[in-house]
């Protein structure tokens, strides 16, 4: 067809009724993606590993799920319509959907790293439900995408007055038609996705020596100790070369927060931190590094 051809031809949809009927239950839990965020096919979309590669992606390309949701507000607006001569009535557009999702017990260090999503913009979001599904919307029936947003804001947090806990919540903006038209759902059954956590700001302490340390690793905020971590989430690197890895092994995890590391001898000044981009299932990153010169 050449352009400026319309196409009055269009395909209906049968209404002969299916025989089950969904039970998602209420969304709660909701991950925050870029927009362009793609899962090639419903068995990927499936699989835990896909979904931490998504949390463990470079900070630009990340998902972050956020936190079970204590209370959710909607307001599904209505379809907009015009109204002409003798009441004659034409429908403009199909409604937004606005949501809020309220957390509590939320400590206040991620509040503030939450805030720092606000202004960003060509976002998307999928969503968990109670019963286990994940919601997001295909124009193909093979690719599994995100929901766009037009809008996502992280609100100031409420105080506790007494009768209300203090709370932190989002706020977000979506056009209806992505679930209506062309809505999409995966049910995984090896690992529930309502347990999705996201990456976890860590701090490091200690003193290099030329071919070991003992390095502290704790939470940002919270001081308690991460185990777990493998040789492959430590990077050091000379100053002189900050581009080129030593290879760091892990001797020892103490199981409490430190950990016994090993290099080839070193000299002159050295930086250990973690990499920026999290290794494995761990999902770490560090707010800073040790920096020596031995």
């Amino acid at each position: 067809m050449a352009y400026l051809e319309l196409n009055c031809t269009t395909a209906a949809g049968n209404t002969g009724k299916q025989n089950c009927v969904e039970d998602f239950g209420q969304d709660d839990l909701i991950i925050i993606c870029p927009a362009s965020t793609e899962i090639a096919t419903k068995t990927l979309a499936e699989t835990e590993a896909t979904w931490i590669s998504l949390f463990n992606a470079a900070s630009s390309s990340r998902c972050y799920p956020l936190f079970g949701h204590f209370n959710g507000e909607f307001d599904n607006e209505g379809r907009v319509i015009e109204t002409g001569w003798a009441g004659k009535k034409r429908t403009v557009r199909g409604g937004t959907r606005s949501a809020t999702f309220t957390f509590v017990d939320i400590p206040f260090y991620n509040h503030k790293e939450l805030r720092k999503h606000n202004g960003r913009t060509n976002l998307a979001y999928f969503a968990i439900t109670a019963n286990g599904y994940i919601r997001g919307w295909s124009d193909d029936n093979t690719v599994f995408k995100p929901f766009p947003l037009s809008d996502f804001f992280v609100n100031d947090r409420s105080d506790n007055t007494g009768a209300e806990l203090d709370a932190s919540s989002v706020s977000l903006e979506v056009d209806g038609k992505y679930w209506n038209d062309n809505g999409a759902w995966v049910k995984p059954s090896g690992f529930d996705p309502l347990l999705f956590d996201g990456v976890k700001d860590v701090s490091l302490t200690g003193v290099l020596a030329a071919t070991s340390s003992t390095i502290t690793v704790v939470g940002a905020s919270d001081g308690g100790g991460v185990v777990g971590l493998i040789a492959a989430n430590f990077k050091l690197t000379s100053d002189a070369a900050p581009t080129v890895p030593i290879t760091v092994v892990v001797g020892t995890d103490n199981g409490d927060g430190t950990y016994d590391l090993t290099w080839a001898s070193i000299t002159g000044a050295h930086t250990l931190t973690l990499f920026d981009q999290p290794i494995g299932t761990n999902g770490y990153e560090a707010i800073n590094s040790v920096q020596t010169t031995v």
